[in-house]
């Protein structure tokens, strides 16, 4: 089984993930070796901070694929951005100064980790009206919404669509977020499983881990689902049937 990863830090020097090319293919290198063929690229959006022009985020993806090429390293880069949930966020991506994922009508967004229930369900509501399809970026870690798989139904059932961690599955930032994630996982209320990879030691580009973990408590069906076939409709545009 191969994987595609829609949520990462390996573009370089634009945010707080890979700060050089080689950083970058160290990264890549090690997202290839653990079965990942496919990567959307999603440096932050949240500006003044990060607000990077989309042509510049381009050329560099651009510079980065036939890095990848001339290195033999066989990945498929991707586009968008993860971007900080603000009340300008859909102007942002209508004026496209924020992007989509792969040009298409998903949107990685993210929240403060303390941001309310409420906020979070009025920020669906706002993208969804707008003809997008809000991913909502590692949701496990939102405090307000933890330990409560209704909440997070309600959201789905609005329109949302959720993304976790590997590393949260795999117990990477503690027993508590690993329960949760995986009591979502349990209750059919994740859609797709990414890395957010920001370097390549402590928290880099890894899949395979999960991917077997996933195989053995879910089944092959629903790991595939998860890692490879949900991820590659957003990059197609396609709609994600519950």
């Amino acid at each position: 089984m191969f994987y595609v990863d829609i949520h990462n830090h390996m573009l370089p020097g634009v945010d707080d993930g890979s700060q050089s090319m080689e950083q970058s293919m160290k990264m890549l290198k090690i997202a290839y070796e653990e079965g990942i063929r496919a990567v959307c690229l999603t440096p932050h959006y949240m500006p003044p901070q990060y607000a990077h022009a989309a042509a510049k985020l381009h050329e560099k993806k651009d510079q980065l694929q036939r890095e990848l090429i001339k290195r033999g390293i066989g990945i498929r880069l991707y586009l968008g951005n993860e971007i900080y949930y603000r009340d300008s966020a859909v102007d942002d991506v209508l004026s496209r100064k924020a992007l989509t994922l792969e040009n298409s009508r998903y949107v990685l967004v993210e929240f403060n980790v303390k941001e309310s229930a409420d906020r979070i369900e009025r920020a669906v509501h706002s993208l969804a009206n707008s003809g997008l399809r809000p991913v909502i970026a590692h949701l496990e870690r939102y405090e307000n919404l933890a330990g409560d798989p209704d909440m997070v139904e309600d959201l789905i059932d609005i329109g949302a669509y959720v993304q976790v961690n590997a590393g949260s599955i795999m117990g990477d930032y503690g027993h508590k977020l690993s329960k949760w994630t995986r009591a979502l996982l349990k209750n059919d209320l994740v859609h797709m499983v990414a890395t957010d990879a920001h370097n390549e030691t402590g928290r880099a580009p890894k899949m395979r881990e999960c991917a077997e973990y996933l195989t053995r408590k879910f089944g092959e069906e629903y790991a595939r689902l998860l890692l490879w076939e949900n991820p590659c409709k957003v990059i197609e545009n396609k709609f994600i049937h519950e």
